[in-house]
């Protein structure tokens, strides 16, 4: 069933560049029905250059709240009234909540996918982990492994003095930045549990080095923060090298969820948002 849209509905939405693949629509406009909640959540494109007005005109317009997606989780961080600890401490910001004062940003990003992770049964703690990129999705997913307890944590980058940046702002004994020859690194490979792909390439927005599988260990978890028909070539090389793969439709879950409740102050219907997800993922 659609939302009825009234003119007391109020309307949440997400801002991104591309943004039309996006499944937080069904999801979250979902659980507003299941939530008896007079609400619809639309997506918002939106080119970089013109996020800055954008925002501040659906604020006068009375969005209710935001979501924020690639490429502009920073710029998101740095053009809301204040922050929340997350988003401060990442510097990136992916849930924007409607206050008297403007838009406060938040991030869901990181405890999105340790809740994804969980339901796989992998605990971070005291684990390698690897993350490629270092966007405002990276930001989010390494202060959550940092806090999380994980042995060591290395961020990969294609410009290494942007993962150095990264991993400063980190509090973790043991991050450190590195660029992507890492890739191609046997020793290095040999000692991961985890991989995630933080970058968009799984958008058609470039291509990354291949991965050496072969000199990873057997039971790695390869996990890339996108979704979609097909997984993508990081997850199809991951699968075919017989290690363990997970996209993005867990986190994307789990973040959205944090997200209602932020909005909301209600619980959010979980099951009923896996299951619009579920619906809603193309057919592969």
């Amino acid at each position: 069933m659609a939302p009825a849209v009234r003119g007391t509905t109020r309307v949440y939405g997400i801002l991104g560049d591309p943004v039309a693949h996006s499944l937080s629509p069904a999801m979250q406009n979902a659980a507003f029905m299941a939530a008896g909640i007079d609400a619809i959540y639309v997506p918002f494109p939106v080119a970089a250059k013109g996020l800055a007005a954008t925002i501040a005109g659906l604020y006068t317009a009375g969005i209710a709240g935001l979501n924020v997606t690639v490429p502009h989780k920073e710029a998101a961080a740095a053009l809301a009234v204040t922050l929340r600890p997350r988003a401060r401490a990442c510097g990136a910001a992916n849930t924007l909540i409607r206050t008297a004062r403007g838009f406060v940003g938040d991030n869901t990003d990181g405890a999105g996918l340790l809740a994804a992770l969980a339901e796989r049964r992998f605990d971070p703690r005291g684990r390698n982990v690897l993350l490629i990129g270092a966007g405002g999705s990276a930001r989010s997913v390494a202060y959550a492994f940092a806090k999380a307890g994980s042995a060591s944590l290395i961020v990969a980058n294609r410009t290494p003095t942007r993962a150095t940046e990264l991993v400063r702002t980190l509090p973790h004994p043991r991050a450190m930045a590195m660029g992507l020859d890492v890739l191609a690194n046997a020793a290095f490979l040999a000692s991961l549990d985890l991989i995630v792909n933080c970058t968009s390439t799984g958008l058609g927005t470039g291509a990354l080095p291949r991965v050496r599988f072969a000199h990873t260990p057997r039971n790695l978890l390869c996990c890339d923060l996108v979704y979609g028909a097909k997984p993508s070539r990081f997850l199809r090389e991951a699968r075919g090298a017989g290690r363990r793969t997970m996209d993005g439709s867990g986190m994307l879950l789990h973040q959205g969820a944090l997200a209602f409740t932020l909005w909301t102050g209600k619980p959010a219907p979980l099951a009923v948002m896996r299951r619009a997800l579920q619906h809603a993922l193309p057919r592969r």
